[in-house]
């Protein structure tokens, strides 16, 4: 590309950008495809990205426009997603839709957006809202512009979305970088010598001297990283380190909220040993959770430092707990059942009802919680079952408060009120129905049908109706004002009119209403018998609409009097073919031999070929009157055209072809599907009939594509991240 070209491109976009249209990629793509393309064509490569970036304008101002909707290409339907339309209109998979029309999306660029998740491991922020080819070719020159080393294992450690998209395209991560022009870095990278467990001492030694102290441990990564990493290999703790290199450790400030001296040290601990509190790091610092205290004793030299000092022994421990027999635990554990107390573990550890000494007896003698259910005779219990039944209690308490208050507790009041809303639905919900919570509360079922007399009423209306004779299918109930009053109470209480109707004892669907008798027309007389009908009078001529104000007179269609001559000829000539229907198989039998003879000469068939000769078009001509199509007539003539000549290729699709080569085996199984869809064709079975695969083909047999095997499972392309961590463990071994 000239520097001319390249100025044209950047004024266009900045025009574009003061005019405020979108500038994102995909917008580009629909308005300029072939600009969007030469930017890509550029080597060194330049993208959008640096294409933005050398107009003078920031990414981030750039407007953005999406497609909202998508169309789906079987039937035309136009929505926001069509996984749902597939399955429930066509009958057919996501997958299958791809397989049938590749390279089509299923949802809208905007519900795309909206889908994508800004979570991830990559080092640049996104600035495109969709992926795309041409965004993911900016990201990755990004990357390299920055100084990264684009390995793959680096890519997929720190843009796995990038990678994963270069991966389902069939493409390897080298000959898409490759392709753009980065160099492939070497998978060998230069290393740190390693360093042995002696070195590694007598270096902390020299450390040690030098600096005059002992360093802490973010020093010691400063001065040399190859201590940190011996430090965590041989001893994995720096004080380990330093105490088998016999150095001392570095000083520490103890974060105190309040600083004692000695003296209130002592003085302190000597009051709580008068208390009977026991001068140790339990009883200090977890029991009377004096935190400070506890690190000023650690800094004067411990608890054993500071009990010499106060001339105190070292207490003994705690006497145990008594504890029970493996025959008393089970007898315990059956009677909490009989009891209807809880038995699990958290009921046992705390609570109202808890047991702590039995729950240690448990655990001695039980290896497993499901050992002693089993001794005891017990069921295990779910830990989230108590909870449920304590809801379910709580629930039921509320629906007797509420009916003891004397509100209403029918279904049609407890969902009219916003406070009663959520404890129907719950109730409805845990006991398969309102009345059975109701019953299960305790309560009587009358309450819970208080507008039964209105739907007694309701019913005896209808029956009413029934014996009068009168109508009572739903035009009838709506028309008259008399019984739409009627039809709307039913509609309230039944929630639909068919409810109200079986409710009331009559069948369904009802008899449709006689329809009222017409009167007979009379009989129409003869044709022969019939006046004339009026002739029609002549239609005026449409009168030239006048141009509008602006607008400039349209010329005349000019047209050589060499075309004209032949297309009047041409139209002569098939006017004089179609009036000639004598002869007609004496014909057929010309055009059959005329045809045969073009192909024994190797001379085209093909309809492009035959247009370029005037003399052929004659056969041609002949060949669609005595055949109707030209293709009939080279089938009765049993000759087929040759191929037409490929295209020549543009120089884009060379480069394409080179840098992202097709798998031979994914191509052959795509010609195979292609050849069946022909075939399905040819047996006239319906376009949008799913195709059928061959019994040795499969999806998962395309490479990039995998067929979930369990529910809910995801479809994943590529390995994770937990597998590459192991792959790059294994290879430093």
């Amino acid at each position: 590309m000239t520097d001319s070209e390249r100025e044209e491109i950047l004024d266009w976009i900045r025009s574009e950008h003061a005019a405020g249209r979108a500038l994102n990629l995909h917008a580009v793509k629909r308005r300029r495809p072939e600009l969007l393309r030469r930017v890509y064509e550029v080597r060194p490569f330049w993208g959008w990205w640096q294409a933005i970036a050398d107009a003078g304008l920031d990414y981030a101002d750039l407007e953005v426009e999406l497609e909202e909707t998508v169309t789906c290409r079987i039937c035309g339907y136009v929505g926001f997603q069509l996984n749902a339309h597939l399955s429930r209109r066509h009958g057919m998979s996501s997958a299958e839709y791809r397989e049938k029309y590749p390279g089509l999306d299923l949802a809208s660029e905007l519900r795309r957006a909206r889908m994508k998740k800004e979570g991830g491991n990559h080092l640049l922020p996104h600035w495109e809202p969709l992926y795309s080819d041409e965004y993911m070719m900016d990201r990755a020159y990004r990357y390299y512009t920055m100084g990264h080393r684009l390995r793959t294992t680096w890519i997929c450690e720190h843009d796995h979305n990038l990678w994963q998209h270069i991966h389902r395209k069939g493409i390897t991560w080298e000959s898409f970088i490759t392709a753009l022009g980065i160099p492939y870095p070497d998978a060998k990278t230069e290393r740190a010598p390693g360093i042995t467990r002696e070195e590694l001492l007598e270096r902390l030694r020299e450390v040690v001297k030098a600096e005059g102290e002992t360093p802490k441990l973010a020093r010691l990564t400063e001065i040399d990283h190859l201590l940190l990493t011996g430090v965590r290999r041989y001893f994995r703790n720096y004080d380990k380190a330093l105490a088998a290199a016999g150095l001392p450790l570095p000083n520490r400030p103890f974060l105190l909220r309040r600083e004692f001296s000695p003296e209130e040290v002592l003085a302190e601990l000597r009051r709580l040993a008068d208390q009977g509190v026991r001068i140790t790091a339990v009883g200090i610092k977890k029991e009377l959770g004096n935190t400070d205290l506890h690190l000023n004793i650690e800094k004067m030299g411990g608890y054993p430092v500071v009990r010499q000092q106060l001339g105190l022994a070292k207490p003994e421990l705690p006497r145990e707990m008594p504890r029970h027999t493996r025959e008393e635990v089970i007898e315990a554990m059956r009677r909490r059942a009989t009891e209807g107390k809880e038995y699990t573990v958290p009921a046992l550890r705390e609570g109202d009802e808890a047991d702590p000494e039995l729950l240690r007896s448990a655990r001695q003698h039980f290896g497993k919680w499901t050992e002693l259910l089993d001794a005891a005779g017990l069921q295990p219990v779910h830990h989230a079952k108590p909870r449920a039944q304590r809801r379910r209690e709580k629930l039921l308490a509320a629906l007797r408060e509420r009916s003891a208050a004397g509100l209403p507790i029918d279904p049609k009041s407890m969902r009219q009120e916003e406070s009663s809303k959520a404890l129907y639905r719950n109730l409805s919900f845990l006991y398969k129905g309102w009345e059975n919570a109701v019953a299960e509360a305790g309560l009587s079922e009358d309450l819970a049908r208080s507008l039964s007399r209105e739907r007694d009423a309701i019913i005896a209306a209808i029956q009413a109706r029934q014996e009068r004779g009168e109508p009572l299918d739903l035009s009838s109930m709506k028309s008259f004002p008399g019984s739409a009053s009627l039809y709307q109470r039913a509609r309230a209480e039944f929630k639909t009119w068919k409810k109200a109707i079986l409710a009331a004892g009559i069948a369904w669907p009802l008899p449709k209403p006689p329809k009222p008798e017409r009167p007979p027309k009379p009989p129409r007389p003869p044709k022969a018998e019939r006046p004339p009908k009026p002739p029609k009078p002549p239609k005026a001529p449409k009168a030239a609409k006048p141009p509008r104000p602006g607008q400039r007179p349209r010329k005349p269609r000019v047209i050589s009097p060499e075309v004209a001559a032949a297309m009047a000829a041409r139209a002569a000539r098939i006017a004089e073919l179609k009036s000639r229907r004598d002869n007609l198989e004496e014909r057929r039998e010309k055009v059959i031999e005329a045809i045969r003879e073009r192909h024994r000469e190797k001379r085209p068939l093909y309809l492009r070929g035959i247009r370029r000769e005037p003399a052929a078009m004659e056969l041609y001509d002949e060949a669609r009157v005595v055949f109707r199509t030209w293709k009939a007539a080279l089938a009765a003539a049993g000759c087929k055209p040759e191929p037409l000549p490929p295209l020549p290729k543009s120089k884009i699709v060379q480069e394409l072809e080179e840098a992202y080569p097709i798998d031979p085996e994914w191509l052959a199984k795509v010609e195979e599907m292609t050849a069946a869809t022909m075939l399905r064709r040819d047996t006239d079975e319906p376009e949008d009939a799913p195709a059928k695969p061959s019994p040795d083909f499969s999806p998962g047999v395309i490479r990039g594509w995998r067929r979930p095997t369990k529910k809910g499972e995801k479809q994943r392309t590529t390995p994770s991240k937990a597998e590459l961590r192991k792959k790059r463990k294994k290879g430093r071994r």
